[in-house]
């Protein structure tokens, strides 16, 4: 599950979480009207529920029942609608309306989240409990009355309600959801689902459901990759330290104009002049959000180009994994069954079916996805009946393995299809403010993840299905069974591959989500800034107004402390990428702005103390290699690959011992580059345009943009650009390389270099110009560097072949 803080629980913890600085600094987040209605962000249920209302709206984060007994008594034929998204307590609860006038009352509640079961009755009824809550399809419940008795109508939808403070209770949500974003995932997912779940297909509140989206399933998708996992910024740190420094002049300015405007001592000429002055500056600022949308907008753009090639290779993993099935599943079905065996044979079969359609449901084909879920379930089933055969023997893959791995799954086919119709809708946004934007209640893929995020399943569900998996082919291997070795070798690789999709998949929903955000951010820039200058020519003093564009200014700070905070983010990112752990610096769009120019400092410094602990620089490697020493079969498969009416091999590599080929024994490896040699191939005669029979080749060598790294046995992974570089030599008549024309192999100076250990495809670009009907093999020239310290990664070297 998700290693993640859990929401607060009970009065006393949710009231903390209302009252700290970052919920309190928050305008515009509470009000009472004379038409008893009450918003705020922690309301105490005994003050709120008043008697004698005919009409009662209580809108709120957090409800508290501070006793455990509470009465409403609204007037006759009265209403009374409680929209919430948690309800507390610290004991069970018991609502009692009175019989007489209260019960002809109707009484709705609505809330996601209650800590404590809450009970209703009236007069001597019996309590019944309410079946809302995390585990329930209930939104709500509408509670009627009908001589004595208490009729329960559970609602699977919000009701269409379009009062003002409604609206406005839903916009201080998204505003807690953004200063909860870096800080708090449990609380600021369950914020976003909430908004979402309410806003879903109401136009009126299209724009409050795509933040909410749009924040939530960033949220969803960091989880989901996992602890271990982060963004790999392509740039070297110091060229995002100077774009902070840039982005923290401006909402440093813009914050002290902001406290002078918040200044109720001030005269009204200052407030005015503040006021001015940030409006400028909002027009000033317009072009930065502008570059963080095109961004964030590039970013999600090479994120879906890694999801495509990943699942490009998966698709032909899987292929590879049906060949090699048949002969495994022959020969399960040959070896000889002896009781103690009977769990193990069950385990083979639900593992061959498993994987395969696991693999559909990645992949998402839309004719296959229904079939491949059913054949999933079973196999999930089958694991579990053998887990009740008595006396089983080397059992390794178990049934929450492949149900934790189903459901994470499952999750990324919700969220990754819609991801591209979001970026689609949004960006034509920018052009037509009525064009038709998606509406969306899934935040997590799951509705058990939605109500409690510590409830969503991480990637690490792939890690233990790799080990499991493998450990249960071991079994096959040592009795000899048909097919095993085989089938071993394309499970792992499908494995392998299966992870590097779901993950590629994970980033490509957070990219999404994060250009989303970014462009309605743009749209909601331009909006306020003409409303405030509407505002402002207006106002003369007048509370209302001053409150409302208090609200609107707020948005715009909290605009430039997010933009700073996300190049503090890369800054830590990249720290990450070259310290190989994490930084201390915590991300918070809400602490004081001086101690951004801490942080800045302190992760500077701490880049420093890392190059401190070592006492020389990096050692530089060149590792000519050859495709046959590659892990697995992979050397085979490269070859039969560029031979393929593609012309285009694949090899992945991974820390773990086995799966590093040449990158092992050392930690930090960072490549130049990789230059590769077509061993057998031949000038096509019919291309050759030179006496001496020579041809061009002409290579492109590529990433997948899923990296890995490790540190201390901790395997890290990364998610950035996929790596493209172009590779040309002269191949002569007799096969041999001749010079160098474009050389893959080079230093970078402003850019991140990779690590070995991701997923690489060779394509050949002009095949027609080659004979590849006697290639052998690829010989493979890795150049670049590497730091051995066994207190970081004991084990062997490179041996040289």
């Amino acid at each position: 599950m998700a290693n993640i803080a859990p929401q607060p629980s009970g009065p006393a913890e949710w009231q903390k979480y209302a009252s700290s600085d970052a919920v309190a600094s928050i305008p515009l987040q509470a009000d009472d009207t004379n038409i008893a209605i009450h918003r705020g962000v922690f309301l105490d249920a005994s003050e709120a529920l008043e008697d004698g209302m005919h009409n009662l709206y209580i809108y709120a984060d957090v409800l508290a029942f501070m006793n455990k007994d509470i009465t409403i008594s609204p007037a006759k034929n009265g209403i009374v609608q409680i929209i919430s998204r948690v309800l507390t307590a610290d004991q069970p609860v018991t609502l009692r309306v009175p019989p007489g006038d209260a019960a002809t009352s109707a009484i709705s509640i609505y809330a996601p989240v209650l800590d404590q079961p809450i009970s209703v009755c009236t007069g001597d009824s019996e309590p019944q409990v309410l079946n809302l809550g995390p585990g329930t399809d209930n939104v709500g419940v509408v509670i009627v009355f009908d001589d004595g008795e208490v009729l329960l109508d559970y609602q699977k939808k919000y009701p269409d309600d379009n009062h003002a403070e409604l609206q406005a209770s839903l916009e201080t949500e998204l505003r807690i959801a953004l200063a909860q974003f870096w800080k708090n995932s449990s609380i600021a997912i369950s914020i976003c689902s909430y908004v979402a779940t309410i806003t879903e297909n109401q136009k009126s509140y299209q724009m409050l459901n795509t933040q909410a989206v749009a924040l939530g399933q960033q949220l969803a998708g960091r989880v989901i990759a996992g602890k271990d996992m982060t963004y790999a910024p392509v740039l070297v740190l110091d060229q995002y330290k100077e774009t902070m420094e840039q982005a923290l002049t401006a909402a440093t300015s813009f914050q002290d104009l902001y406290n002078h405007y918040q200044d109720r001592s001030q005269s009204l000429e200052v407030q005015i002049e503040a006021w001015r002055k940030m409006l400028d500056e909002a027009i000033a600022n317009q072009t930065m959000q502008g570059n963080l949308c095109q961004s964030a907008y590039d970013k999600y753009h090479s994120a879906t180009q890694t999801a495509s090639s990943c699942g490009q290779q998966f698709t032909l993993d899987n292929g590879h994994l049906k060949l090699a099935q048949i002969d495994f599943e022959s020969g399960v079905e040959k070896w000889k069954i002896e009781q103690k065996y009977q769990a193990i044979w069950q385990i083979f079969k639900a593992i061959i079916t498993f994987a395969v359609n696991i693999a559909v449901m990645c992949i998402g084909d839309p004719a296959g996805v229904g079939q491949a879920g059913e054949a999933v379930n079973g196999a999930v089933e089958a694991v579990e009946e053998a887990e009740e055969i008595a006396d089983q023997v080397a059992a390794e893959v178990t049934s929450g393995t492949l149900e934790r791995l189903k459901e994470v799954v499952e999750a990324l086919d919700t969220l990754y299809p819609s991801v591209s119709d979001m970026v689609d809708a949004i960006k034509d946004l920018g052009i037509d403010p009525t064009v038709d934007i998606p509406s969306i209640a899934d935040i997590t893929g799951t509705t058990q993840g939605d109500a409690d995020s510590a409830a969503i399943v991480t990637m690490a569900a792939w890690d233990t299905w790799i080990l499991e998996s493998d450990k249960q082919m071991k079994f096959a291997l040592d009795n000899e069974i048909e097919g095993a070795a085989e089938y071993q070798l394309a499970l792992r690789k499908h494995a392998i591959n299966g992870k590097q999709l779901a993950q590629a998949q994970a980033e490509a929903i957070k990219a999404g989500y994060e250009y989303v955000q970014a462009q309605m951010e743009v749209v909601r820039c331009n909006k306020q800034v003409t409303d405030l200058q509407s505002l402002l020519d207006e106002f003369e003093g007048q509370e209302d107004i001053y409150r409302e564009a208090e609200a609107k200014l707020y948005d715009r700070l909290m605009a430039l402390r997010t933009g700073v905070v996300i190049e503090l983010q890369n800054m830590i990112w990249a720290y990450r990428y070259w310290a190989l752990e994490d930084s201390k610096i915590v991300p918070d769009s809400t602490k004081p702005i001086e101690e951004y120019e801490s942080d800045l400092y302190q992760i500077s410094k701490d880049m420093e103390t890392i190059d401190e602990q070592y006492p020389s620089d990096f050692q530089d490697f060149s590792y000519p290699d050859v495709s046959e020493d590659l892990p697995l079969n992979f050397g085979q498969m490269l070859v039969q690959g560029l031979k393929s009416e593609t012309h285009t091999g694949s090899f992945t590599l991974s820390p773990e011992e086995a799966l590093a080929g040449s990158f092992y024994g050392g930690n930090h490896y960072r490549l130049s580059g990789l230059d590769p040699t077509l061993r057998g191939a031949l000038p096509n005669p019919s291309a050759t345009k030179s006496a001496d029979g020579m041809v061009i080749v002409q290579l492109q060598i590529t990433t997948s943009g899923i990296y890995q790294d490790v540190q201390r046995g901790e395997i890290l992974r990364f998610a950035s650009l996929p790596q493209t570089r172009r590779c040309s030599y002269e191949l002569k008549a007799d096969g041999t390389r001749g010079e160098t024309r474009d050389d893959p192999i080079f230093e970078t100076k402003n850019h991140a270099e990779p690590t070995p250990f991701t997923q690489w495809k060779i394509k050949l670009l002009n095949p027609e110009d080659v004979d590849l009907s006697r290639l052998v093999g690829v010989d493979l020239h890795w150049k670049g560097h590497v730091r051995y310290d066994p207190q970081r990664r004991p084990g062997g070297g490179h041996e040289q072949s």
